[in-house]
């Protein structure tokens, strides 16, 4: 696949992508600070925050800050051990920092958990540190992780979706069991230098509150392969925007060719063709991963089969092709076949 190829690819899905969404209000920028001199002054302001305020939790998960009062004896946010406060380490190389990011787990949820390139059906609201709210979201909003502040991409595949009774004709939908939780955003991991609103000044570390309702995974090549399964599975934690299997400048979740051999990804998917009354018709493709069980009432599909390896059993005497094993669809350190650039059509 040359190169100019998969750019032009990636152009029309940058296109295709912008045109399903909404103008964005242009942001006052102010020059930069130095990214590690920044963060230390977050940190400290964000570590006085949790030392000086207590939180209130409802029943519904809606949480509020208050400042303790002089001789208050409510444990501060650190101090209470109703929701533990937590915290990672999120390494940014182009800030120079590892960033540590404080967040407190509310409910883990019951669903799935998205990766930081999926998209996630949220209410939230946030605050600033001098106790001023900044935005208020009550009724769930969807947000693809790429679009909002890089903190919430690092935080929210924490937690885990939550259920909902489909067959109800209830406007608003009434969830349960969704995750909900807390998270103080460094200004690096916000918007840093830009000012979003008139209430948000440059630098400012950000206080969300937020529950995880639904999610959308999300393809962004379109090649059936989902991203967040575009990662390289011997590293452990790896984002999908990192993985990049054939050097060609792309990440694999963005890349029509995964394996640079000249075949789209989408192909190297199909299943063979099948023979009804003499005509050769499509059967589909194969699924990254395949199921636990066959199902019965598709003869034609082993629903037990996910993307194969190149296949590696006897040679077929007339192909002259190597045939597939039970394992090729199935063995866990497989390499599939669309990062194998020396597995390609005709296969078998």
């Amino acid at each position: 696949m040359t190169k100019l190829f998969k750019i032009l690819s990636f152009l029309t899905l940058i296109v295709v992508f912008a045109s399903c969404t909404t103008d964005n209000k242009t942001a006052t920028i102010i020059p930069p600070r130095e990214y590690p001199v920044q963060y230390l002054a977050d940190l400290d302001s964000i570590d006085k925050y949790i030392d000086t305020h207590y939180m209130t939790v409802d029943s519904d998960y809606n949480v509020t800050f208050t400042k303790i009062p002089v001789g208050g004896t409510q444990p501060s946010i650190r101090l209470q051990t109703s929701y533990p406060l937590l915290n990672i380490s999120v390494n940014n190389e182009d800030h120079n920092v590892d960033y540590k990011v404080y967040y407190i787990k509310l409910r883990e949820g019951s669903g799935d958990n998205p990766s930081g390139v999926d998209s996630v059906y949220v209410s939230y609201k946030g605050n600033l540190i001098n106790d001023s709210q900044f935005d208020y979201a009550p009724n769930p909003v969807w947000f693809p992780l790429q679009t909002v502040v890089p903190g919430w991409a690092e935080i929210i595949p924490l937690f885990k979706t939550g259920t909902y009774d489909a067959t109800v004709n209830e406007n608003p939908v009434a969830f349960d069991n969704y995750g909900a939780g807390i998270l103080f955003l460094p200004s690096g991991l916000g918007y840093y230098n830009a000012v979003p609103s008139s209430v948000i000044t440059p630098y400012s570390p950000l206080i969300f509150s937020f529950k995880l309702r639904k999610l959308r995974y999300r393809d962004h090549d379109r090649d059936g392969i989902l991203s967040k399964d575009e990662v390289d599975p011997a590293v452990i934690g790896q984002k999908p925007i990192d993985y990049d299997s054939d050097g060609d400048g792309f990440a694999n979740m963005y890349d029509v060719d995964d394996d640079d051999d000249h075949f789209l990804t989408r192909n190297e998917r199909k299943r063979p063709y099948i023979l009804e009354n003499g005509v050769l018709k499509s059967n589909g493709y194969y699924p990254y991963n395949g199921a636990a069980v066959d199902d019965p009432l598709t003869p034609n599909i082993d629903e037990r089969q996910g993307m194969p390896r190149k296949f590696s059993g006897p040679i077929d005497a007339v192909t002259q092709l190597p045939t597939p094993l039970p394992s090729d669809f199935t063995d866990p350190t497989r390499m599939r076949r669309h990062l194998d650039k020396t597995s390609y059509p005709p296969f078998q």
